[in-house]
Protein backbone atom coordinates (compact mmCIF):
# COMPACT_ATOMS: atom_id res chain seq x y z
CA UNK A 1 0.00 0.00 0.00
CA UNK A 2 2.73 2.45 0.95
CA UNK A 3 4.57 1.76 -2.32
CA UNK A 4 1.45 2.55 -4.37
CA UNK A 5 0.75 5.75 -2.43
CA UNK A 6 4.40 6.72 -2.82
CA UNK A 7 4.12 6.20 -6.58
CA UNK A 8 1.01 8.39 -6.77
CA UNK A 9 2.71 11.08 -4.69
CA UNK A 10 5.85 11.06 -6.84
CA UNK A 11 3.80 11.58 -10.00
CA UNK A 12 1.69 14.32 -8.41
CA UNK A 13 4.57 16.29 -6.90
CA UNK A 14 7.02 15.90 -9.79
CA UNK A 15 5.11 15.28 -13.03
CA UNK A 16 8.00 16.66 -15.09
CA UNK A 17 10.33 13.78 -14.18
CA UNK A 18 7.61 11.12 -14.20
CA UNK A 19 6.29 12.06 -17.64
CA UNK A 20 9.73 12.44 -19.16
CA UNK A 21 10.62 8.91 -17.97
CA UNK A 22 7.30 7.54 -19.25
CA UNK A 23 7.91 9.07 -22.66
CA UNK A 24 11.44 7.63 -22.85
CA UNK A 25 10.19 4.17 -21.85
CA UNK A 26 7.17 4.03 -24.20
CA UNK A 27 8.22 6.23 -27.12
CA UNK A 28 4.70 7.67 -27.16
CA UNK A 29 3.60 11.29 -27.44
CA UNK A 30 2.15 13.39 -24.62
CA UNK A 31 -0.65 15.93 -25.09
CA UNK A 32 -1.41 18.53 -22.43
CA UNK A 33 -5.10 19.37 -22.07
CA UNK A 34 -6.54 22.36 -20.27
CA UNK A 35 -8.52 21.48 -17.10
CA UNK A 36 -12.18 20.65 -16.74
CA UNK A 37 -13.81 20.06 -20.13
CA UNK A 38 -11.54 18.55 -22.80
CA UNK A 39 -12.44 14.87 -23.42
CA UNK A 40 -9.20 13.04 -22.73
CA UNK A 41 -10.64 9.86 -24.22
CA UNK A 42 -10.21 11.20 -27.77
CA UNK A 43 -6.50 11.85 -27.17
CA UNK A 44 -6.13 8.40 -25.61
CA UNK A 45 -7.82 6.76 -28.59
CA UNK A 46 -5.23 8.38 -30.87
CA UNK A 47 -2.46 6.42 -29.12
CA UNK A 48 -1.13 9.41 -27.17
CA UNK A 49 -1.16 10.18 -23.46
CA UNK A 50 -3.43 13.02 -22.31
CA UNK A 51 -2.30 14.88 -19.20
CA UNK A 52 -4.26 17.63 -17.49
CA UNK A 53 -2.29 20.89 -17.28
CA UNK A 54 -1.16 21.70 -13.77
CA UNK A 55 0.11 24.41 -11.48
CA UNK A 56 3.91 24.16 -11.32
CA UNK A 57 5.90 23.48 -8.16
CA UNK A 58 8.08 26.59 -8.30
CA UNK A 59 7.48 30.31 -7.82
CA UNK A 60 6.64 32.26 -10.99
CA UNK A 61 9.62 34.17 -12.40
CA UNK A 62 9.90 34.69 -16.19
CA UNK A 63 6.18 34.16 -16.55
CA UNK A 64 5.43 37.60 -15.13
CA UNK A 65 6.92 39.07 -18.31
CA UNK A 66 4.15 37.40 -20.29
CA UNK A 67 1.07 37.43 -18.05
CA UNK A 68 -0.41 39.80 -15.47
CA UNK A 69 0.50 39.12 -11.86
CA UNK A 70 -3.19 39.42 -10.94
CA UNK A 71 -4.00 36.26 -12.90
CA UNK A 72 -4.70 33.02 -11.05
CA UNK A 73 -1.87 30.70 -10.05
CA UNK A 74 -2.63 28.13 -12.74
CA UNK A 75 -2.39 30.54 -15.68
CA UNK A 76 0.72 32.29 -14.38
CA UNK A 77 2.49 29.10 -13.35
CA UNK A 78 1.76 27.18 -16.55
CA UNK A 79 2.94 30.03 -18.76
CA UNK A 80 6.03 30.38 -16.57
CA UNK A 81 6.84 26.68 -17.01
CA UNK A 82 6.30 26.94 -20.77
CA UNK A 83 8.55 29.95 -21.40
CA UNK A 84 11.24 28.39 -19.18
CA UNK A 85 11.21 25.28 -21.43
CA UNK A 86 10.05 23.00 -18.62
CA UNK A 87 7.22 21.59 -20.75
CA UNK A 88 9.15 20.52 -23.84
CA UNK A 89 8.20 16.89 -23.18
CA UNK A 90 4.65 17.83 -24.21
CA UNK A 91 4.29 17.13 -27.92
CA UNK A 92 1.02 19.01 -28.13
CA UNK A 93 -1.40 21.15 -26.16
CA UNK A 94 -5.16 21.50 -26.40
CA UNK A 95 -6.92 24.49 -24.87
CA UNK A 96 -10.49 25.61 -24.38
CA UNK A 97 -12.18 28.64 -22.91
CA UNK A 98 -13.28 28.32 -19.30
CA UNK A 99 -12.78 31.88 -18.05
CA UNK A 100 -11.33 35.22 -19.18
CA UNK A 101 -7.90 34.42 -17.78
CA UNK A 102 -7.83 31.07 -19.53
CA UNK A 103 -8.32 32.84 -22.85
CA UNK A 104 -4.91 34.47 -22.44
CA UNK A 105 -2.97 31.21 -22.24
CA UNK A 106 -3.36 29.82 -25.79
CA UNK A 107 -2.17 32.93 -27.63
CA UNK A 108 0.67 33.48 -25.15
CA UNK A 109 1.85 29.88 -25.55
CA UNK A 110 1.43 29.92 -29.33
CA UNK A 111 3.52 33.09 -29.66
CA UNK A 112 6.26 32.34 -27.14
CA UNK A 113 6.54 28.58 -26.55
CA UNK A 114 4.54 26.76 -29.24
CA UNK A 115 4.32 22.95 -29.00
CA UNK A 116 4.52 20.78 -32.11
CA UNK A 117 0.75 20.36 -32.12
CA UNK A 118 -1.60 23.12 -31.00
CA UNK A 119 -5.41 23.18 -30.91
CA UNK A 120 -7.99 25.55 -29.46
CA UNK A 121 -11.52 24.27 -28.92
CA UNK A 122 -14.58 26.53 -28.79
CA UNK A 123 -16.59 24.55 -26.26
CA UNK A 124 -20.10 25.95 -25.76
CA UNK A 125 -21.71 26.99 -22.46
CA UNK A 126 -24.56 25.06 -20.88
CA UNK A 127 -27.37 27.16 -22.30
CA UNK A 128 -30.73 25.52 -23.02
CA UNK A 129 -31.30 24.07 -26.48
CA UNK A 130 -29.88 21.31 -28.65
CA UNK A 131 -27.71 23.70 -30.65
CA UNK A 132 -25.12 23.84 -27.88
CA UNK A 133 -24.84 20.05 -27.66
CA UNK A 134 -24.59 19.86 -31.45
CA UNK A 135 -21.80 22.42 -31.45
CA UNK A 136 -19.93 20.48 -28.77
CA UNK A 137 -20.10 17.38 -30.98
CA UNK A 138 -18.85 19.47 -33.91
CA UNK A 139 -15.83 20.55 -31.86
CA UNK A 140 -15.16 16.94 -30.82
CA UNK A 141 -15.11 15.93 -34.48
CA UNK A 142 -12.69 18.74 -35.23
CA UNK A 143 -10.48 17.61 -32.35
CA UNK A 144 -10.62 14.02 -33.58
CA UNK A 145 -9.68 14.96 -37.15
CA UNK A 146 -6.84 17.21 -35.96
CA UNK A 147 -5.34 14.44 -33.82
CA UNK A 148 -5.73 11.86 -36.58
CA UNK A 149 -3.95 14.07 -39.09
CA UNK A 150 -1.10 14.86 -36.73
CA UNK A 151 -0.63 11.40 -35.17
CA UNK A 152 -1.19 9.47 -38.38
CA UNK A 153 -3.50 7.09 -36.50
CA UNK A 154 -7.20 6.78 -37.24
CA UNK A 155 -9.50 7.11 -34.24
CA UNK A 156 -12.08 4.43 -34.94
CA UNK A 157 -15.42 3.97 -33.20
CA UNK A 158 -13.99 0.85 -31.57
CA UNK A 159 -10.82 2.53 -30.31
CA UNK A 160 -12.82 5.43 -28.89
CA UNK A 161 -15.27 3.10 -27.19
CA UNK A 162 -12.32 1.20 -25.70
CA UNK A 163 -10.81 4.43 -24.38
CA UNK A 164 -14.15 5.44 -22.87
CA UNK A 165 -14.36 2.05 -21.13
CA UNK A 166 -10.82 2.49 -19.73
CA UNK A 167 -11.63 5.95 -18.42
CA UNK A 168 -14.97 4.83 -17.01
CA UNK A 169 -13.23 2.05 -15.09
CA UNK A 170 -10.80 4.53 -13.59
CA UNK A 171 -13.63 6.88 -12.66
CA UNK A 172 -15.44 3.97 -11.01
CA UNK A 173 -12.36 3.03 -8.97
CA UNK A 174 -11.81 6.63 -7.85
CA UNK A 175 -15.44 6.75 -6.79
CA UNK A 176 -14.89 3.63 -4.66
CA UNK A 177 -11.97 5.30 -2.91
CA UNK A 178 -14.21 8.28 -2.13
CA UNK A 179 -17.00 6.04 -0.88
CA UNK A 180 -14.49 4.34 1.41
CA UNK A 181 -13.44 7.71 2.86
CA UNK A 182 -17.09 8.57 3.52
CA UNK A 183 -17.71 5.20 5.14
CA UNK A 184 -14.55 5.30 7.27
CA UNK A 185 -13.58 8.95 7.85
CA UNK A 186 -9.91 9.50 8.48
CA UNK A 187 -8.94 6.31 6.67
CA UNK A 188 -7.31 8.30 3.88
CA UNK A 189 -5.40 11.48 4.58
CA UNK A 190 -6.28 14.54 2.52
CA UNK A 191 -2.84 14.74 0.88
CA UNK A 192 -3.10 11.04 -0.05
CA UNK A 193 -6.48 11.60 -1.69
CA UNK A 194 -5.12 14.57 -3.60
CA UNK A 195 -2.20 12.48 -4.87
CA UNK A 196 -4.51 9.63 -5.89
CA UNK A 197 -6.73 11.88 -8.01
CA UNK A 198 -4.01 14.15 -9.36
CA UNK A 199 -1.85 11.22 -10.47
CA UNK A 200 -4.84 9.90 -12.42
CA UNK A 201 -4.69 13.09 -14.50
CA UNK A 202 -1.01 12.47 -15.29
CA UNK A 203 -0.60 8.71 -15.69
CA UNK A 204 -1.60 6.08 -18.19
CA UNK A 205 -5.13 5.26 -17.05
CA UNK A 206 -4.73 1.49 -17.27
CA UNK A 207 -1.62 1.59 -15.07
CA UNK A 208 -3.37 3.91 -12.62
CA UNK A 209 -6.39 1.59 -12.45
CA UNK A 210 -4.19 -1.46 -11.79
CA UNK A 211 -2.54 0.39 -8.91
CA UNK A 212 -5.92 1.48 -7.55
CA UNK A 213 -7.21 -2.11 -7.68
CA UNK A 214 -4.24 -3.24 -5.57
CA UNK A 215 -4.65 -0.27 -3.21
CA UNK A 216 -8.36 -0.52 -2.42
CA UNK A 217 -8.25 -3.77 -0.36
CA UNK A 218 -5.37 -2.34 1.68
CA UNK A 219 -7.23 0.91 2.33
CA UNK A 220 -10.27 -1.04 3.46
CA UNK A 221 -8.08 -2.65 6.11
CA UNK A 222 -7.17 0.70 7.64
CA UNK A 223 -8.92 1.64 10.85
CA UNK A 224 -11.32 4.56 11.00
CA UNK A 225 -9.69 7.51 12.77
CA UNK A 226 -12.15 10.09 14.03
CA UNK A 227 -11.20 10.74 17.70
CA UNK A 228 -14.05 13.20 18.12
CA UNK A 229 -12.83 15.17 15.13
CA UNK A 230 -14.94 17.79 13.35
CA UNK A 231 -16.24 16.43 10.01
CA UNK A 232 -15.93 18.84 7.08
CA UNK A 233 -16.10 19.13 3.31
CA UNK A 234 -13.60 21.17 1.31
CA UNK A 235 -14.90 23.06 -1.72
CA UNK A 236 -13.57 25.35 -4.43
CA UNK A 237 -10.12 25.10 -6.10
CA UNK A 238 -11.85 24.84 -9.46
CA UNK A 239 -8.77 24.26 -11.65
CA UNK A 240 -5.63 23.97 -9.60
CA UNK A 241 -4.23 21.77 -6.86
CA UNK A 242 -4.69 22.99 -3.28
CA UNK A 243 -1.57 23.33 -1.14
CA UNK A 244 -0.95 20.07 0.70
CA UNK A 245 0.29 22.13 3.65
CA UNK A 246 -3.21 23.57 4.04
CA UNK A 247 -4.78 20.12 3.82
CA UNK A 248 -2.40 18.95 6.54
CA UNK A 249 -3.31 21.95 8.71
CA UNK A 250 -7.00 21.12 8.45
CA UNK A 251 -6.36 17.64 9.82
CA UNK A 252 -3.81 18.74 12.40
CA UNK A 253 -6.30 21.30 13.74
CA UNK A 254 -8.71 18.50 14.64
CA UNK A 255 -10.88 18.06 11.55
CA UNK A 256 -11.46 15.16 9.19
CA UNK A 257 -12.32 15.67 5.51
CA UNK A 258 -15.21 13.39 4.59
CA UNK A 259 -15.84 14.59 1.01
CA UNK A 260 -14.94 17.43 -1.34
CA UNK A 261 -16.17 19.56 -4.19
CA UNK A 262 -12.88 20.44 -5.88
CA UNK A 263 -11.68 19.77 -9.42
CA UNK A 264 -8.64 17.71 -8.40
CA UNK A 265 -11.06 15.66 -6.39
CA UNK A 266 -14.64 14.50 -6.90
CA UNK A 267 -15.33 16.84 -9.82
CA UNK A 268 -12.71 15.18 -12.01
CA UNK A 269 -14.32 11.73 -12.08
CA UNK A 270 -17.98 12.74 -11.79
CA UNK A 271 -20.38 11.27 -14.36
CA UNK A 272 -19.37 8.02 -16.00
CA UNK A 273 -20.33 7.48 -19.64
CA UNK A 274 -21.24 3.85 -20.41
CA UNK A 275 -21.55 4.54 -24.13
CA UNK A 276 -23.89 2.34 -26.16
CA UNK A 277 -24.26 4.52 -29.26
CA UNK A 278 -22.15 7.15 -30.95
CA UNK A 279 -19.12 7.63 -28.66
CA UNK A 280 -18.75 11.31 -29.59
CA UNK A 281 -22.35 11.94 -28.59
CA UNK A 282 -21.73 10.06 -25.34
CA UNK A 283 -18.71 12.27 -24.61
CA UNK A 284 -20.77 15.35 -25.37
CA UNK A 285 -23.54 14.22 -23.04
CA UNK A 286 -21.07 13.72 -20.18
CA UNK A 287 -19.48 17.11 -20.71
CA UNK A 288 -22.83 18.88 -21.04
CA UNK A 289 -24.15 17.59 -17.71
CA UNK A 290 -25.10 20.29 -15.22
CA UNK A 291 -23.82 18.52 -12.11
CA UNK A 292 -21.48 19.26 -10.51
CA UNK A 293 -22.40 22.92 -11.18
CA UNK A 294 -19.74 24.87 -13.06
CA UNK A 295 -19.74 28.66 -12.53
CA UNK A 296 -17.79 29.12 -15.79
CA UNK A 297 -20.52 27.61 -17.97
CA UNK A 298 -23.32 30.17 -17.86
CA UNK A 299 -25.91 27.80 -16.38
CA UNK A 300 -28.10 30.13 -14.35
CA UNK A 301 -30.71 27.51 -13.38
CA UNK A 302 -28.53 24.91 -11.61
CA UNK A 303 -27.51 26.55 -8.36
CA UNK A 304 -24.14 25.73 -6.85
CA UNK A 305 -25.65 26.74 -3.50
CA UNK A 306 -28.27 23.94 -3.68
CA UNK A 307 -25.60 21.44 -4.69
CA UNK A 308 -23.38 22.31 -1.73
CA UNK A 309 -26.21 22.29 0.81
CA UNK A 310 -27.30 18.86 -0.46
CA UNK A 311 -23.70 17.61 -0.15
CA UNK A 312 -23.54 18.78 3.47
CA UNK A 313 -26.78 17.01 4.31
CA UNK A 314 -25.82 13.85 2.44
CA UNK A 315 -22.52 13.55 4.30
CA UNK A 316 -23.88 14.84 7.64
CA UNK A 317 -20.80 17.00 8.13
CA UNK A 318 -20.39 19.81 10.64
CA UNK A 319 -18.89 22.45 8.38
CA UNK A 320 -17.43 23.51 5.04
CA UNK A 321 -14.00 24.91 4.23
CA UNK A 322 -13.96 26.95 1.03
CA UNK A 323 -10.62 27.14 -0.80
CA UNK A 324 -10.98 30.23 -2.95
CA UNK A 325 -8.16 30.62 -5.44
CA UNK A 326 -6.97 34.22 -5.45
CA UNK A 327 -7.95 36.05 -8.67
CA UNK A 328 -10.46 33.36 -9.71
CA UNK A 329 -13.35 35.50 -11.07
CA UNK A 330 -15.90 32.68 -11.55
CA UNK A 331 -15.61 31.61 -7.92
CA UNK A 332 -15.19 35.15 -6.57
CA UNK A 333 -18.39 36.30 -8.27
CA UNK A 334 -20.36 33.30 -7.02
CA UNK A 335 -19.02 33.18 -3.47
CA UNK A 336 -21.23 35.90 -1.88
CA UNK A 337 -24.33 33.92 -2.91
CA UNK A 338 -22.82 30.71 -1.52
CA UNK A 339 -21.91 32.42 1.75
CA UNK A 340 -25.36 33.92 2.14
CA UNK A 341 -27.02 30.53 1.62
CA UNK A 342 -24.78 28.84 4.20
CA UNK A 343 -25.73 31.51 6.74
CA UNK A 344 -29.43 31.00 5.97
CA UNK A 345 -29.08 27.23 6.42
CA UNK A 346 -27.02 27.57 9.61
CA UNK A 347 -24.06 25.74 8.06
CA UNK A 348 -20.68 26.77 9.54
CA UNK A 349 -18.28 27.79 6.77
CA UNK A 350 -14.87 29.40 6.50
CA UNK A 351 -13.28 30.80 3.36
CA UNK A 352 -9.51 30.51 2.90
CA UNK A 353 -8.13 32.59 0.04
CA UNK A 354 -5.16 30.66 -1.33
CA UNK A 355 -2.51 31.46 -3.90
CA UNK A 356 0.13 29.69 -5.98
CA UNK A 357 2.88 31.28 -3.93
CA UNK A 358 3.53 30.70 -0.23
CA UNK A 359 0.61 31.51 2.04
CA UNK A 360 0.67 32.46 5.71
CA UNK A 361 0.43 29.05 7.33
CA UNK A 362 0.23 30.34 10.89
CA UNK A 363 -2.57 32.75 10.02
CA UNK A 364 -4.52 29.89 8.44
CA UNK A 365 -3.88 27.72 11.48
CA UNK A 366 -5.31 30.43 13.76
CA UNK A 367 -8.40 30.84 11.60
CA UNK A 368 -8.99 27.09 11.48
CA UNK A 369 -8.76 26.81 15.27
CA UNK A 370 -11.27 29.65 15.59
CA UNK A 371 -13.55 27.86 13.11
CA UNK A 372 -13.48 24.74 15.26
CA UNK A 373 -14.43 26.80 18.32
CA UNK A 374 -17.37 28.27 16.42
CA UNK A 375 -18.61 24.79 15.49
CA UNK A 376 -18.12 23.31 18.96
CA UNK A 377 -19.66 26.33 20.64
CA UNK A 378 -22.54 26.59 18.19
CA UNK A 379 -21.77 30.29 17.70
Amino acid sequence: MEEVLRRFTEVSTDPYTSLTKWKEQTGKKIIGSFPMRIPEEIIHASGMLPVVMWRGNEAVTMGHSYVHNFNCGLTRSFIDDAVRDKLTFMDGMIFCRSCLQAEEIPSTIELNAPPRHFLYLYLPPLYPGSAFRDFFIHEMKRMKESLEEWSGQEITKESLENSIAIYDKNRSLLKKVYELRKKKPGTIKAREMLAIVHSSMLMDKEEHSRLLESLLPELEGRKEITDDKISVIIAGALCQTPHTAILDLIEEAGMVIVDDDIYIGSRYFANEIHSSGDPLEALADRNMKKLPPDPTMGDWKTLWTDYMVDKVRENKVQGIITLLIKYCPPHLCYYPDIRRRFVEEGIPEIMLEVEHEVVSIEQIRTRLMAFIEVIRGGV
